[in-house]
């Protein structure tokens, strides 16, 4: 296992200490949760310049990295839901559009294809670790800045998918 599969492996492993933090009942474990979150999502840039940087881009990063994001900010999501009144209908639109994403990657990579990040989907992954993170802290009360996120991260959830979907079916017309 090289370097950068082995930061986006403790990523994964990151998720349920997450987790942990996230149901505890007190401002110091939010806070904790919330840099355990941060950790996590910007580990994501290390592992992805690390393999890029050493030309060590593997079939098992290409379908890991995406996994460890969803994983990450799906825990993030159903703790949000559970213990934060973040809207039940955003969370499962993006719940939605990156199982669809992932069980559609790991179709293509088992047909021996690739399906990398394109950049439209690396901003809604920036978009949705800003909201997610917004979320996590311990504000008194919801404000503007909790719903602009969340739409802003929902709409570029949708578009990125959409986006996926046409870029596949413009492959088959070509192939």
């Amino acid at each position: 296992m090289n370097v950068p599969n082995a930061i986006t492996v403790a990523r994964i492993a990151l998720v349920p200490i997450f987790l942990i933090f996230a149901y505890q009942d007190s401002e110091t474990a939010a806070y904790i949760a919330f840099v355990l979150f941060l950790v996590a999502s910007l580990s994501d840039l290390v592992d992805g310049y690390l393999a890029r940087k050493a030309g060590s881009i593997t079939k098992v990063g290409e379908f890991l990295d995406p996994l460890a994001d969803k994983l990450l900010v799906g825990a993030a999501l159903f703790v949000l839901v559970d213990q934060r009144s973040f809207p039940l209908w955003a969370a499962v639109v993006i719940a939605v559009r990156e199982v669809v994403i992932q069980v559609w990657r790991i179709k293509v990579v088992n047909a021996g294809g690739r399906l990398p990040a394109s950049r439209f989907a690396k901003l809604k992954t920036a978009l949705q670790i800003t909201m997610v993170s917004w979320w996590l802290l311990p504000w008194g009360s919801l404000t503007v800045v909790h719903h602009g996120l969340m739409i802003a991260a929902v709409v570029a959830t949708v578009l990125s998918g959409v986006e996926y979907l046409q870029g596949h079916e413009n492959e088959e017309a070509v192939a």
